[in-house]
Formats: structure tokens, sequence, C-alpha cells
């Protein structure tokens, strides 16, 4: 419980980070993106490694809370804490939002994404 509740500081976090390093590229001109990761290649590199950490922390506590909706339905108890979490990585969005509007949208979908593409139904996992 500790553990995804520190994964969740940490992808929030790391949201920061990405948001905020990818802040000083936002005229979208191909010129001055290329411009930028060229002339500041550390921030960019350290908001892709933020993205791709942040996204591994809020992705998997997504695929929880989804696991954790379909076991609750089945009839399993005891499971509200993973649901909670999964809305709370949701609420962290919306407290990202005001430092960079589509750097939140692109790490949220990057999230979204990876927490669908691990998501394992509860049959699955009791097979393996």
């Amino acid at each position: 419980m500790l553990w995804k509740f520190f994964r969740l500081v940490i992808g929030l976090v790391c949201g920061y980070l990405f948001v905020v390093s990818l802040s000083a590229i936002f005229p979208l001109s191909s010129r001055e993106v290329l411009g930028e990761i060229i002339l500041n290649p550390f921030e960019f590199l350290a908001g892709a490694v933020a993205l791709v950490f942040g996204m591994y922390a809020i992705g998997g506590l997504i695929r929880d809370g989804g696991v954790a909706v379909i076991s609750a339905y089945r009839g399993k108890k005891n499971l509200l804490f993973d649901i909670i979490l999964a809305v709370t990585c949701l609420g962290s969005f919306f407290l990202l939002s005001p430092l960079g509007a589509w750097q939140t949208a692109v790490f949220f979908v990057f999230c979204l994404l990876y927490g669908m593409m691990s998501f394992s139904s509860p049959e699955e996992t009791n097979e393996s």
C-alpha cells in the first residue's frame, strides 16, 4: 500500500518535471523545437526520462485501478484503496494542467495508453 502511494508521488513529481522541461518548447514550429533540442539537450533528455518514469508509475496505478474495478464488480472485497489511487492519479492531472495544458495532456495520454496496454484481466493473472 505504501509502495503504491510512493508511485503516485513519484508519478506526480515526474509529471511536474516533464511539464516544466517542455514548457520552454511552447512554440510548436519545427525549427524552434529542433533548435531547443540541439541547444538544450539536457533539458530535453530530462523531460524524456521524466516522461518514461512518470508513465510507468502512473500507468501502473491506472492499470491496478482498472483491475480492482473489474474484481470488485465480480464480488471481491478490499480493493477500495486501488480504486481511490486510480481516481487520485486522474486528479493529479488537474493539478498539473495549470502549468502547461498541452504538456499535461501528452503526459496523461501516454500514461493512459501504458496503463491500458499493460492491463490484464484477473483471470489472466491467475492462469500464469
